[in-house]
């Protein structure tokens, strides 16, 4: 009787043991579940109509092409500044999900020369630090070459872009 006791509690340890282990198919269910949260999350269903009124355009001036984004983009009230500091188009240094970064960022370029730097914001809201907003686009790029050139501080990637405010 003990013996038979033994062999059944043995096979009830193994039993468990071996359904508690993780397999492939586990793990296959647990990305597939987070890759849905990740693609039905807030971000696409709140942000997604934002961002498709963004588009690129190229504008021929001169001799030369210039890239321009197109995009809303209102002055950050928080960060002092009115709808008056803003222009048609914008020399955007920085982009920043925070305002404490934009305003950090926005200190350092006027440091380094450019004291009109202002900061706007779109409606997600992500914040973008401007070097100059002019209503010129000749004004505008020749701003943008010579940040490219010679930068007061460090740019991330793809900085600087001439953004045209479509609010304006």
């Amino acid at each position: 009787m003990k013996a038979l006791k033994m062999i059944l509690l043995c096979g009830v340890v193994a039993l468990m043991a071996a359904s508690c282990g993780t397999n492939e198919n586990n793990y296959r269910k647990a990305y597939e579940k987070a890759k849905e949260k990740e693609s039905d999350g807030i971000e696409s269903t709140i942000y997604n109509r934002i961002r498709e009124q963004s588009r690129d355009e190229k504008i021929v001036l001169g001799n030369d092409t210039v890239d321009v984004k197109v995009e809303y983009i209102a002055a950050t009230k928080a960060a002092g500044f009115t709808p008056a500091h803003m222009q048609k188009y914008n020399v955007v240094v920085g982009q920043f999900k925070q305002l404490f970064h934009a305003k950090s960022l926005r200190g350092r370029m006027a440091d380094g020369g450019y004291p009109d730097a202002i900061i706007v914001e779109t409606g997600e809201p992500l914040y973008y630090v401007v070097a100059l907003s002019t209503n010129t686009l000749s004004q505008a790029a020749a701003v943008a070459d010579s940040i490219t050139a010679s930068s007061p501080v460090k740019l991330a990637d793809g900085f600087p872009v001439i953004i045209r405010a479509t609010n304006r």
